[in-house]
């Protein structure tokens, strides 16, 4: 059962007022993004793509919708009608202004294809229960599709409900399932910095803040904490939150702000949500930790502090790793590697998120 990827990116982009697919996402195109998590599930990729200057602009193959003006439902039309030309038996559809649907929940998706041999969409919320522009069509919708077009039914959703799909649980929140509809929807570039205990990331983070912002940037950080808490019992943002249950309080004053409260029933909102509500004025964001988010990222790695690295060596560029600061120059990395006690080590390493983000 072979099965074509293809990434959705006819739309015309008017919210976002320029071809969003070649917008970046931590210094990657959407186009590439997709691409990136389709190639590890499917056995072909290629782009639906009705704007000549991003036809022109992606390095994959392209096609253009084969009905104009009938929404998304052209662009899984082209797909399915390329699947048929090249021997595939089903489409693997994804958004290109859905970035942080990962590579896990694609996989999930495929296995229980390959096992039902049905039309296969994830689990998500209203109104349909299911999340259309993330899935996998099987040839034989074809039949289905072009009665759609005939009849003007045109939505995608409804589309896909009438084909009774199977919905598959991904583990993917409502926060994975956002669309980029305007520029204030992507996050400012950020790379993280990670290491593990004792290892000097907080005085490499410290370092490079400190040179990217010599050199004019405007720069933002995160931190990575646990249990951390801002208000001591008894004062009055302490007894807004426990006394009236204010989901969150926002403390303001001349010289600085916080904002205090939980997330709720949806839990933590993934670290590119928080970098687009809280840092969208930035140029650019150093992160000391989050290993595990979707950022380019520095290890560094001291023998002395741990006795392994976070990312074994040979996975350091399936886990984003620009580069290596460690005093182990000798292990097999995969990565270029930096001298962790270089005098200039901090310089280095805003050469490289320049270089990658900005």
């Amino acid at each position: 059962m072979s099965l074509l990827g293809a990434i959705l990116a006819g739309g015309g982009s008017r919210r976002f007022r320029s071809p969003k697919t070649l917008a970046r996402l931590h210094g990657t195109p959407l186009w590439q993004v997709a691409a990136d998590r389709l190639r590890e599930v499917c056995d072909e990729v290629v782009a639906v793509v009705n704007h000549p200057q991003v036809a022109h602009t992606v390095k994959l193959e392209t096609l253009p919708d084969r009905r104009p003006l009938v929404g998304p439902l052209g662009g899984i039309d082209a797909a399915l009608a390329r699947a048929v030309r090249g021997g595939h038996d089903a489409v693997l559809v994804l958004a290109v202004d859905m970035p942080w649907v990962g590579t896990g929940a694609l996989r999930l998706l495929v296995d229980v294809w390959r096992e039902r041999g049905r039309t296969t969409l994830p689990r998500a919320g209203p109104p349909w229960g299911f999340h259309p522009l993330c899935g996998i069509y099987p040839l034989a919708v074809l039949t289905s599709l072009h009665s759609a077009f005939a009849e003007r039914r045109l939505k995608s959703g409804a589309f896909a409900n009438s084909l009774d799909p199977v919905v598959v649980d991904t583990g993917l929140s409502q926060w994975d399932f956002r669309s980029v509809n305007h520029p204030v929807d992507l996050p400012p570039p950020a790379f993280s910095i990670v290491g593990n205990k004792k290892s000097g990331k907080t005085t490499l983070s410290v370092a490079v803040i400190g040179e990217l912002g010599a050199r004019g940037r405007r720069v933002m950080s995160v931190k990575h904490g646990h249990h951390f808490r801002l208000d001591s019992p008894g004062t009055d943002s302490w007894r807004h939150r426990h006394e009236g249950s204010a989901e969150r309080v926002l403390l303001a004053g001349p010289d600085d702000f916080a904002l205090l409260g939980g997330w709720g029933a949806d839990g933590e909102p993934p670290l590119d949500l928080l970098l687009s509500r809280h840092l969208a004025d930035a140029e650019i964001v150093v992160v000391e930790g989050f290993r595990r988010a979707g950022l380019p990222k520095i290890e560094i790695y001291r023998a002395a502090a741990q006795p392994e690295p976070v990312f074994p060596p040979d996975e350091a560029p399936d886990r984003r790793v620009l580069a290596v600061v460690t005093d182990r120059p000798d292990l097999p990395w995969s990565v270029p590697v930096l001298a962790a006690d270089a005098p200039d080590i901090a310089a280095r390493v805003a050469d490289l998120a320049e270089g990658r983000l900005l």
